[in-house]
C-alpha cells in the first residue's frame, strides 16, 4: 500500500504511545496498592495494553490489516490455553491462582491478551531482520526469550502455579513450558505473517521497543532469571543489527 504524508504523523504517535504504554505500567506498578497482586498487576496492564492496541491502531492507517494481529493472537492464543488448563498440553500442568480477573473457559482474559500484545511485538521487532519462514522462527525465539523473565516473574507473584511437565526446570519453570511457548508462537506469528502478507512496518525502532518491554520485565524477575533473559535479547538483537545490511534483510540466513 502507498503511503500519504499523513503516515508519518500515526508513525510516530504510535512510536510515542509504545514508549508511553511500557514506561508508564511500570511507574503505575510501582505506585499501585501494595495490598496484592491484581491491584499492583492489572491496572499497569490495562494501561500497557490500551496504549499498545492504540499504537497499532495508529499504524493501520498505513497498514489496515496490522491492528488484526492482536485479534489474531487473542483468539491463537485463548485456544491454545484453554488446551493448557484443560489437559496440560503443550506447556505442562499448571494452575492459575492470583489472577482473578474475569475468565474464558477457565482462563483469565488477561492472558491470551498478552499473547496478542507480546506476539504482535515480537512478530514487529523481527520484521526489519526476515522474510516468511525465517521471521516466523525469528520472532518465535524472541517469544520465548522473553518468557525466560516472564514466567519465572509471574510465578514469584503466584499469577500461576505449576503442576508438572517433562524437562528440568528454570525457577520452577518447566523445559515443556518453553517447547510449547515457541510452537504457539510458530503458530501466531505463522498466522501473521500469512494474513498480513508482508503489509507489515519494517522499522528498527520495534527491535528497539521489544528490548525496553524485555528489560522492564527482567528487573521484575529472580535476579539471574532476568539477567539471562535480557543478555540473550540484546545479544540476539545486538547481531541482528551487525548483520543486517542497509535496505536488505538478515545476510547470515541467506542460502538457508
Amino acid at each position: 500500500m502507498k503511503a500519504d504524508g499523513s503516515d508519518d504523523y500515526f508513525l510516530v504517535a504510535s512510536k510515542a504511545l509504545m514508549l508511553a504504554g511500557l514506561t508508564g505500567s511500570i511507574w503505575l506498578y510501582e505506585f499501585s496498592s501494595p495490598s496484592g497482586l491484581p491491584d499492583a498487576f492489572y491496572i499497569p496492564c490495562a494501561f500497557y495494553i490500551s496504549c499498545f492496541l492504540l499504537a497499532l491502531i495508529l499504524m493501520g492507517h498505513s497498514h489496515r490489516k496490522l491492528p488484526l494481529m492482536l485479534i489474531l493472537g487473542f483468539a491463537t492464543g485463548l485456544a491454545f490455553e484453554v488446551i493448557g488448563v484443560a489437559t496440560g498440553l503443550p506447556f505442562g500442568r499448571y494452575r492459575y491462582v492470583a489472577l482473578d480477573t474475569a475468565r474464558i473457559l477457565n482462563v483469565p482474559v488477561v492472558v491470551p491478551i498478552m499473547w496478542g500484545v507480546f506476539s504482535a511485538m515480537a512478530y514487529l521487532a523481527a520484521r526489519p531482520f526476515a522474510k516468511g519462514l525465517k521471521l516466523v522462527l525469528l520472532a518465535s525465539s524472541l517469544m520465548v526469550i522473553l518468557d525466560l523473565a516472564l514466567d519465572p516473574a509471574m510465578i514469584s507473584w503466584q499469577a500461576w502455579v505449576w503442576e508438572g511437565g517433562w524437562g528440568p526446570t528454570w525457577h520452577g519453570v518447566p523445559l515443556s513450558n518453553f517447547a510449547g511457548w515457541f510452537l504457539v508462537s510458530l503458530v501466531i506469528i505463522g498466522l501473521y505473517e500469512l494474513v498480513l502478507k508482508g503489509d507489515g512496518a519494517e522499522d528498527m525502532f520495534f527491535p528497539l521497543i521489544y528490548i525496553y518491554d524485555l528489560a522492564l520485565i527482567a528487573v521484575q524477575a529472580p535476579e539471574n532469571a532476568g539477567l539471562l533473559a535480557l543478555s540473550l535479547g540484546l545479544t540476539v538483537i545486538s547481531l541482528l543489527f551487525m548483520l543486517t545490511r542497509p535496505g536488505r534483510h538478515l545476510d547470515v540466513f541467506s542460502g538457508c
